[in-house]
């Protein structure tokens, strides 16, 4: 994939050992409502930039779900991903 500070968002399926103690409930609260917050985000974005294309009759559906990005975007996206595991497992540890 790419570069030292890129993960795998599956490697977050099945973390070894606990994941919580008792007094991180609150931390945990906070995880899943940024973590609602950035898919809201990114669907909304989504569906706006599919929507605006389609009124200038450009239907890009079929080719997002089919793109298949190159190096460099593919970094972008790593860096992406990464970036939003890392806030919502800092929020969930407290240290967000």
């Amino acid at each position: 994939m790419s570069g030292p500070d890129f993960k795998d968002p599956k490697s977050f399926n099945f973390p070894d050992g606990s994941l919580l103690l008792p007094e991180q409930t609150d931390n945990l609260g906070r995880a899943l409502i940024s973590l609602l917050r950035e898919v809201c985000v990114l669907t909304d974005r989504q569906l706006i930039l599919e929507q605006a294309l389609a009124d200038q009759g450009i239907d890009v559906s079929h080719a997002v779900n089919n793109y298949q990005p190159d190096e460099a975007l593919q970094k972008r996206l790593d860096d992406k991903t990464g970036a939003i595991i890392d806030s919502v497992i800092g929020d969930l540890t407290g240290q967000g």
